[in-house]
């Protein structure tokens, strides 16, 4: 919350302030800027990607900490700011994914004797870092969101087919949203549109995957 000193202060009254008054004041005035933001983002609107389906079962697993992901970050002047980006990031993973395969399923546990029969691989989201940026810091009027993503796919035996990072960045206007919340929230799911696209457009195209989906396909009539 941004917090303008007048450039003059308030006549409170003809009486002048106390010492202990005058301290307080100042105090409450200072503190006034260094609370907690807190950002909740709970988007369930995501756009569904039009792109090929690929005729694959695709299990997907959501670690607990994947679905409880939240930022936790210190603004000098600004105070604190946390930004809770769990269920919406997992909200657009089941928009995008039911687009890119044939069968997708949620999986709570790896171990392969609880896997559904038929999976042809695990998908195993992460994310490894998330960083924000107010108008303060940028010395201009927008709230920006970086989210780095390790994609990581796994066979039913729980042995590593490949990994690949996915990375999104979201900003929206300052002036064009009331709150500070509302506007880091904005942006947060700009950031989230943007990595759902960058998946579903680079999948079939990451040369860590491009040998176990050729050999996958390899009796379908289907190019990805």
């Amino acid at each position: 919350m941004r917090y303008r000193v007048p450039s003059k202060a308030p006549r409170i009254s003809r009486h002048r302030l106390s010492g202990p008054v005058l301290l307080g004041s100042v105090l409450l005035l200072l503190l006034a800027g260094c609370g907690t933001t807190t950002v909740q983002v709970t988007g369930d609107d995501f756009p569904t990607p039009i792109v090929p389906s690929i005729p694959l079962s695709l299990g997907v697993h959501y670690s607990e900490e994947f679905r409880r992901y939240s930022l936790q970050e210190s603004v000098p002047q600004r105070g604190d700011w946390s930004i809770d980006i769990g269920s919406a990031q997992v909200n657009m993973l089941r928009t995008v994914l039911p687009a890119m395969f044939d069968r997708v399923v949620e999986v709570d546990s790896l171990e392969p004797e609880t896997l559904p029969q038929g999976l042809n691989a695990i998908l195993i989201p992460s994310v490894q870092e998330m960083q924000f940026a107010i108008p303060f810091q940028t010395r201009s009027n927008f709230f920006e969101v970086w989210i780095r993503y390790e994609m990581s796919l796994i066979d039913t035996r729980g042995d590593v087919i490949a990994r690949w990072p996915v990375t999104a960045y979201g900003k929206t206007r300052s002036l064009m949203l009331e709150t500070a919340e509302a506007a880091m929230r904005d942006a947060a799911i700009n950031a989230l549109r943007d990595a759902g696209a960058f998946l579903a457009i680079g999948f079939p195209n990451q040369q860590e995957l491009r040998p176990w989906l050729e050999s996958q396909l390899t009796a379908l009539d289907f190019t990805p």
